[in-house]
């Protein structure tokens, strides 16, 4: 198996390769390589959604288990994997999510210090950055649950329509309309 670099583009024959051995021989490495390649992104979805660095990273733990135990059901196609794998496991992700929530029945805001993870935390334009992506996230919480999550996979997850309608299991024409009136919706709440 290839050296797989946590956050690198997922490609087609690397994701298909640790499919198979995850399925067939359980193979702990290729868990891992599959751990590697969406582990941030489930992350960075997560902690969008929920507003609580500790809760995402807990909850893409449970997201990865929950995974463990299920790949055998996801259906290897003959291609596009990738979009098909990452809808599939960013529904777990939204699923165990909206468990949280159901649990909690509260919001929480992100810590600033976890807003921004590049390293840039000496530098003002590193600070205006957090303030506004805090800002943002603030005023994400004003909005429905649909709309969060389509700004969320659109924008954070930098999602295609088409990736997005799959996750939210819509269709793409429903998705474009809900991103644009939460667009909307954000801009008004952004203004005030």
């Amino acid at each position: 198996m290839a050296e797989i670099q946590r956050g690198e583009p997922v490609e087609e024959s690397i994701l298909v390769e640790c499919l198979q051995r995850a399925q067939q021989d359980s193979d702990p490495e290729a868990f891992d390589g599959l751990y590697l390649l969406f582990a941030d992104r489930v992350y960075r979805y997560l902690l969008a959604r929920l507003g609580d660095a500790e809760l995402a990273e807990e909850a893409v733990s449970q997201v990865f288990l929950r995974l463990i135990e299920k790949v055998h059901m996801y259906r290897i196609a003959p291609q596009d994997n990738v979009a098909i794998f990452s809808a599939w496991l960013y529904r777990m992700a939204y699923n165990k999510m909206v468990d949280i929530l159901r649990a909690q029945r509260r919001a929480n805001l992100v810590d600033l210090s976890y807003a921004d993870q590049t390293g840039e935390t000496g530098q003002i334009e590193a600070v205006e950055h957090n303030l506004d992506f805090a800002e943002v996230l603030r005023k994400l919480q004003l909005l429905n649950d649909q709309q969060r999550e389509v700004l969320v996979l659109r924008f954070i997850e930098d999602l295609s329509i088409a990736e997005t309608a799959q996750v939210m299991q819509k269709s793409e024409g429903a998705v474009k309309a809900l991103q644009h009136r939460a667009l909307e919706s954000l801009r008004r709440y952004l203004q005030m």
